[in-house]
């Protein structure tokens, strides 16, 4: 056995970084022993975050980010590898191409508290990992004959040992029990308990095996193991996750059993123990042993030659959460595409199949069966591509994504969640949050700035807007954003007609003395009432419109529309704004903050955003999200008096607090900024000129003015400290949430345009130019109308080249071109 002390002296700064990056973390380029925002490996819970602090000099890891998982470079390999602890240290002697005989321990231990005892090999430790190649999706290809990571004999030691005598055994069969996993689940499926009296991370392991039971004496390619504590009767927990103990590849535990007097179709579950407990209360079922993101289509090729999918069907039933949401779609196609016809339930809100089977038994889950929609795969887009000016092509459109809850204020993470289970439990939580985040740049309104550097200031204004359809529960999900705003637009009126009754009271009232209302919010996007409000509240005003349809298609370019469009483009830009209003002269505002929300439906905004917003930049400056669509579903959860009276509280505080202050940056938050911005905008050089490349490159500014939300809120609910607001700087943390929530939000949006193909009509400047051309013409004709326009004007050679090396246009002689 290898001494992990002898390992230890052989490792430095160099070696725990080549170790870190064979396990998934991407240190290419970075210089020193302290990084911060490294990308990690997908099976430490965070994947391509970049959350992850590593310091080399020690060889530990910690991530910032959801999972907070942390460790050295032993839990690293453990965890990415599927290793126990001396498979480990092998694995490092032969990545470091180090003398494993010169390691070994005299004793024949390990010399190391982090050791798992000298139990022999056979008990709770896999016997080795078959080499696997990649498949095109990136999973490990099954061989045609694997070899088992553990034996039958192994798998009965453990079934034994759980069904046996002893504390440790009855608890892991009460809790599983509990979980309805029945005894004769237990004894059909093999379930075990392992037992490692020095392992450090556990002593007790639940081992959950996985035979290819389509082959030939049906071996065990693949274990699945979890840590469980008997004195608690539950999983034993690090950082709040499972302790995991596997070995082998991903694999499909099929729990289908033919024989058995079910008429149950096949339900695909996310996790083991759903799959367990479905079959234990009288289902067919099978789960992917990686999680919903990663359902192998041979594991397809499989469930399709079973014969109860055959008559019985099939149903995806993955977690009631955004991720198993996102996921089961991918997991009903690959069932489509191996010839079966897949239905895909909608669980509760945050409950999975064992959680429907422990709370309502199997009638609910045949209920929630029975309501599963049929997969409809998409229909195949019609090419219908205009020839490519060089560099415009675009992405292909991307799947949504689960809106970031973590990168929010603690306060507001919990009034977004809370609101959003009060809508039912189908609700993604981006239907409250995005809206949320403009209804707090309008309390923080222009009491602070962000001092990017002295010549560069950014205010709180956000443009955000909820694209969803008619009966999506859109409407009420924009009232819970709305809803504490309105409650104080309510105190203040009546606030106001109080006062104005009192002065109206007086014998002779002077007009200089009469009262203002205090303003929340507007739903009148007219700019002459934007005005008149902000010049009685000039601290700022939130505008809120559950349809923004009219207001966006109110900006005409022949009338006034124009004017009105430009004067909201000087608002986001935070650009002194006036107005003369009859009989009342001139009102002048000269640090506008009026952010933006409200709902719009797919249809109106395809309409409504046209050539114009697009052509003057106002399009870019919205913030679009259009999360997916769920079928309302009754829940009694509401908002606890607790959460909606803390947040609140913070909505008071930002709209107390007083105007004039400029946030600068912490040294590290300065560092995240930088490398954010030069990289995004190295990034833009990659995009062609139009609606997306603008959209992206205001995607920066959105970035920045998110990092002042944050910051904000999070010293003013306590999260940072407080002292005098100009003084505090926004900490690396905030900047980390920022920069996450404004991709999350940039990408979002893009999504968004390519979906609806938004600003199809807004062609680049050049595509303009070639529509003017006739199909033949000579040099002195381009000339003469590209005089019609100043950009045609002093780029009309470098077009003309441009379009013939993109195929375009063809020079026929000198001075003389034809349109291919």
């Amino acid at each position: 056995m290898i001494d992990a002390d002898k390992l230890q002296e052989r490792l430095g700064a160099s070696e725990y970084r080549r170790i870190l990056e064979r396990c998934g973390f991407d240190t290419s380029g970075e210089r020193g022993t302290e990084l911060e925002g490294i990308l990690g490996p997908s099976a430490l819970g965070e994947g391509d975050s970049g959350n992850f602090a590593v310091n080399l000099e020690e060889g530990l890891v910690k991530d910032w980010g959801s999972t907070g998982y942390q460790g050295d470079v032993l839990d690293v390999v453990q965890d990415t590898q599927r290793l126990d602890f001396q498979e480990a240290l092998q694995w490092i002697a032969e990545e470091l191409d180090l003398d494993a005989d010169a390691l070994q321990s005299e004793n024949g231990s390990t010399n190391s508290s982090k050791s798992t005892s000298s139990t022999p090999r056979g008990d709770g430790r896999a016997n080795g990992r078959p080499e696997m190649p990649e498949a095109s999706n990136g999973l490990p290809e099954p061989p045609e004959d694997p070899e088992p990571v553990v034996t039958h004999e192994q798998v009965s030691n453990w079934h034994g040992r759980l069904m046996g005598e002893g504390e440790a055994p009855r608890a892991a069969r009460q809790y599983l029990v509990g979980r309805a996993v029945t005894e004769g689940t237990m004894r059909a499926a093999h379930i075990g308990l392992a037992h490692s009296p020095g392992d450090n991370r556990a002593e007790w392991w639940i081992m959950i095996p996985v035979p290819r039971r389509d082959l030939e004496e049906a071996p065990v390619v693949a274990v699945k193991g979890f840590g469980f504590d008997p004195e608690a009767g539950d999983w034993k927990r690090k950082d709040g996750r499972k302790i995991p103990r596997n070995a082998g590849s991903a694999a499909l535990l099929n729990l289908v059993d033919a024989t058995r007097d079910t008429d149950s179709a096949v339900v695909v579950c996310e996790g083991e123990l759903d799959a367990l407990s479905a079959y234990a209360q009288g289902f067919h079922a099978v789960s992917g042993t990686a999680g919903a993101g990663t359902f192998n289509p041979e594991w397809a090729r499989l469930i399709a030659e079973m014969k109860a999918a055959q008559e019985n069907g099939v149903v995806v039933a993955y977690d009631g959460d955004e991720k198993g949401r996102s996921n089961a779609p991918d997991t009903a196609e690959a069932l489509h595409g191996a010839g079966l016809e897949p239905h895909v339930a909608s669980l509760p809100d945050g409950k999975d199949v064992n959680d429907v089977l422990v709370e309502g038994g199997s009638t609910d889950l045949h209920a929630h069966l029975a309501e599963a929609e049929p997969y409809t795969p998409p229909e195949p887009e019609l090419d219908v591509s205009e020839p490519e000016i060089e560099g415009s092509s675009e992405e292909a459109i991307k799947e949504y994504e689960p809106f970031p809850l973590d990168t929010l204020p603690d306060v507001v993470e919990k009034y977004v969640r809370a609101s959003t289970r009060a809508l039912g439990e189908e609700m993604p939580p981006a239907m409250v949050g995005v809206p949320t985040l403009s209804v707090l740049a309008g309390a923080i309104g222009n009491s602070a700035k962000l001092k990017l550097k002295k010549s560069w200031t950014e205010p709180a204004t956000l443009w955000s807007a909820i694209v969803a359809p008619s009966g999506s529960t859109k409407s009420p999900a924009f009232s819970h954003a709305l809803r504490p705003i309105r409650k104080r637009e309510a105190e203040a009126k009546e606030q106001y007609e109080q006062q104005l009754a009192e002065w109206k009271a007086q014998e002779d009232p002077d007009p200089q003395d009469k009262p203002t209302r205090d303003r929340f919010r507007t739903g009148d996007a007219t700019p002459e009432a934007v005005v008149k409000i902000l010049g009685e509240n000039p601290r700022g005003l939130l505008l809120a419109r559950d349809e923004l349809g009219a207001w966006i298609g109110s900006f005409d370019r022949y009338a006034n529309g124009a004017a009105d469009l430009q004067f909201w483009i000087e608002v986001w830009g935070g650009i002194p704004v006036s107005r003369d209003r009859a009989g009342e002269g001139n009102t002048t505002v000269t640090d506008p903050v009026v952010p933006v929300t409200g709902t719009i439906q797919p249809g109106t905004l395809k309409e409504k955003l046209g050539e114009v917003h697009f052509d003057t930049g106002f399009a870019s400056r919205l913030i679009l999200c259009e999360p997916p669509s769920r079928p309302k579903r009754w829940t009694e959860a509401d908002v606890s008096h607790t959460v909606r009276a803390s947040y609140e509280k913070l909505l008071r505080l930002l709209y107390e607090a007083p105007a004039g202050v400029e946030v600068g940056l912490s040294q590290g938050a300065k560092e995240l900024w930088i490398d954010y911005y030069n990289s995004a905008n190295a990034s833009l050089e990659d995009r062609p000129e139009g609606p997306l490349r603008a959209l992206a490159a205001k995607g920066i500014t959105h970035t920045a003015r998110l990092a002042l939300v944050l910051h904000r809120c999070r010293q003013k609910s306590g999260e940072v400290p407080t002292g005098d607001d100009s003084t505090v700087p926004i900490t690396e943390a905030t900047m980390q949430s920022a920069l996450r929530l404004g991709e999350w939000l940039t990408e979002e949006t893009l999504r968004v345009y390519q979906e609806h193909n938004l600003g199809a009509e807004a062609r680049p400047p050049i595509r303009r130019f070639l529509d003017k051309l006739p199909e033949r013409f000579k040099t002195a004709e381009a000339k003469e109308i590209a005089e019609e326009d100043e950009v045609a004007r002093r780029t009309l050679f470098k077009w003309l080249d441009d379009l013939q090396e993109s195929g375009a246009l063809e020079k026929i002689q000198r001075g003389l071109y034809e349109k291919t």
